[in-house]
């Protein structure tokens, strides 16, 4: 087991969530998803940094010293699962969890640093946060709802 699977699963019994509110996909499920979404947001296929070469016009959020504290107003709707993809580069493919959109802030601040992906589950947005603390969104959704929060609007 990968080292940030490990920090989550300690997160995950501190924090006592049970599985209806935050579970690890099997390996085969959580591979073949892994793959749906790179095809979805990355244009030059399996790398370690998706950030860095989205398919469509990233935005970046303001700079917050704790991202991941601003998850639970950032995030459209919070009665919606998502998944949580996170990177763990002693796994195959990154750990995806099907996830209660308002706990993840809470886990990954049981947690050292890593970066994450958020995703929802029709991929009309996703939103990251990178070893840089920097936030990154894409899609419509998203940007409405946090077009106060964005400071940039437009990247290529």
């Amino acid at each position: 087991m990968g080292v940030v699977k490990e920090e989550i699963s300690t997160a995950i019994e501190t924090l006592e969530y049970s599985a209806d509110q935050i579970a690890l996909l099997s390996f085969d499920m959580g591979s073949t998803l892994y793959y749906e979404l790179l095809n979805s947001f990355v244009k030059s296929g399996d790398r370690r940094w998706w950030w860095e070469d989205f398919k469509q016009a990233s935005f970046d959020f303001q700079k917050y010293e704790k991202p991941f504290e601003k998850l639970k107003e950032i995030i459209p709707d919070q009665n919606e699962k998502v998944w949580l993809m996170v990177e763990d580069d002693q796994e195959a493919d990154y750990p995806i969890y099907d996830c209660n959109p308002s706990i993840i802030g809470e886990i990954i601040g049981e947690c050292f640093g890593f970066e994450y992906y958020v995703i929802n589950k029709n991929k009309d947005w996703l939103l990251c946060e990178n070893h840089h603390g920097r936030l990154i969104g894409l899609g419509d959704e998203l940007r409405e709802k946090n077009i106060d929060k964005i400071i940039n609007h437009e990247e290529d």
